[in-house]
Formats: structure tokens, C-alpha cells, sequence
């Protein structure tokens, strides 16, 4: 079975069982990381910034079969889905309808959620909407953030794949439409998303599920004149922090280290 897949950061583990149990033709990424990986295994790889028409006769020229999104951050357009007689499945960290969009982990990490999971679906042209082909949950333990959550959710994914779709393209699975009453939505993160105010910090357990959610981007940061000049300090899991210029340290080699570091970390409410 010819697959061509489409994914970023996070989906290592899926890219590597794909190649081991199909005729991967083709990674479709925007990410750097995913195109050293790619070469470091020898696979096939299209690097890219959008979704354009070379890119789908491109595709079109494999004649692939089957299409597998996970992680991609691009819009798949109804002209690239037509080209795949089994047309093209996605795999979502969450448990759909619940967490639509480009932030599913960092939203249910936010919110405190104990249980999320994995849906993977068959696409269509509205966002995150296709018919379930499976979903599983997942237990969201207290030292998860969102780099390790997803990396755990991908790479369960990433086992339940190759059964899976031998089983779909095989015609042997029902497909569940989802029940757009009880859909929810994620936003795309900004900058500004991971920005405290000293003066009107949140309090302390918010502060921690927000360093928790927006690791690695948008960040938990602030300003704060830790020496003689402002500096931008970062919050990061795990009782790590990162000032402007140094690497990160604990909260302790912090405290110890800076004169101000108490008043900080006192002023957050973070010790």
C-alpha cells in the first residue's frame, strides 16, 4: 500500500512504523526537525510552506492509495483529498469533537482535564469534522506538559496505525460520524498568550498549568530588573527557569544565584 504522509514536530515514531509496515512514498513536512529525520532514515521528503499546486501533482504523480495527517499545521485542500482512493486519515490529540483545532494538548492541559486522547478520523473539507475511525483515552498524570504529552499521545498513535489501517482500507471498520453539538475549539497561540504581569501574577496552581500547557511556545515569560537592567525571564515544567542570556537553571540555583531571585519566584507565588 502506497502512503504518503503529512506531519511535523511531534510524529517521529508515526513516520518510522508507516516505513516499516508500507510503502511509505513520500513525508510532507514543514518542520526541520522532521527533514533531518527524513534523512537521517532515508526516507522521501517534501519540505514545505504551504499546500500549492505543484505539491499535489507531485503527489498525484505516486498514485498513493492512502494519505495519513498528523501534526501538519496546513490546511488540506478537497483537491489533494480526491487524489487518494481511501482518501486521507488524521490523527488528533484529543478526544473529537471535544478540542478542534491547532491546540488540542495545550487547551486540555490548561483547563486541567485529567483524561484526554487520540481520534483518528477520516478528513474532511470542515476542520477536524470527518467521521471516527478510532479513539482511545489517555490519563493525563500531574508531570505532563504539553512537548511530553504530545509526544506520548503520537507515539501510542504510532502503534495503533498499522492494524488500523489495514483494517480500514480492508473495509472493516465503522466509521462514527461525530456529534457537532458537543464540538468545542482551540485558537492558534500567540506571543502575548504566555505573557505574566508581575503586578497581577495568576494564582499559583493557574501559573502552573499554564507553564505546564505553553512549553515550548508561547512560553511563560515576563520582565523583571533581575540585575541592574530588565531582563525577560522564562518559566518552564519541571521548577526550571530561563533569564535572558543564561541557560536554564532550577528554581534553587535561581533563588541562590541572583539577589532578586526570592522576590521573584515570592512575587509568583511559586515558592
Amino acid at each position: 500500500m502506497k502512503i504518503v504522509f503529512f506531519g511535523s514536530r511531534h510524529v517521529h515514531d508515526i513516520v518510522d512504523n508507516l516505513d516499516d509496515n508500507f510503502d511509505l512514498e513520500l513525508v510532507v513536512t514543514t518542520d526541520s526537525n522532521m527533514v533531518r529525520h527524513c534523512k537521517n532514515e532515508g526516507l522521501p521528503f517534501a519540505q514545505v510552506l504551504n499546500v500549492d499546486d505543484k505539491l499535489i501533482k507531485a503527489i498525484k504523480d505516486l498514485e498513493p492509495d492512502l494519505g495519513v495527517v498528523a501534526d501538519f499545521g496546513l490546511i488540506i485542500p478537497q483537491l489533494l483529498m480526491d487524489i487518494f482512493p481511501h482518501g486521507i486519515i488524521n490523527v488528533h490529540p484529543s478526544l473529537l469533537p471535544l478540542y478542534r483545532g491547532p491546540t488540542p494538548a495545550q487547551t486540555a492541559l490548561l483547563n486541567g482535564d485529567s483524561v484526554t486522547g487520540i481520534s483518528i478520523i477520516k478528513i474532511d473539507e470542515e476542520l477536524d469534522h470527518g467521521p471516527v475511525i478510532y479513539q482511545e483515552e489517555y490519563d493525563i498524570k500531574p508531570g505532563d506538559f504539553t512537548e511530553k504529552l504530545l509526544n506520548n499521545l503520537f507515539q501510542r498513535a504510532s502503534e495503533i496505525l498499522p492494524d488500523l489501517i489495514t483494517e480500514y482500507v480492508d473495509g472493516k471498520l465503522n466509521l462514527e460520524p461525530q456529534n457537532d453539538d458537543k464540538a468545542t475549539y482551540t485558537n492558534i497561540l500567540k506571543k502575548e498568550d504566555g505573557f505574566i504581569d508581575l503586578d497581577n501574577p495568576p494564582e499559583k496552581r493557574k501559573l502552573e498549568k499554564m507553564i505546564n500547557a505553553l512549553s515550548p511556545w508561547p512560553g511563560i515569560w515576563t520582565r523583571f530588573k533581575l540585575t541592574d537592567k530588565e531582563l525577560i525571564i522564562k518559566l518552564h515544567p519541571m521548577n526550571f527557569i530561563h533569564v535572558e542570556g543564561k541557560k536554564p537553571m532550577s528554581y534553587k540555583d535561581f533563588k541562590n544565584g541572583y539577589e532578586k531571585g526570592e522576590e521573584f519566584l515570592k512575587r509568583l507565588n511559586l515558592i
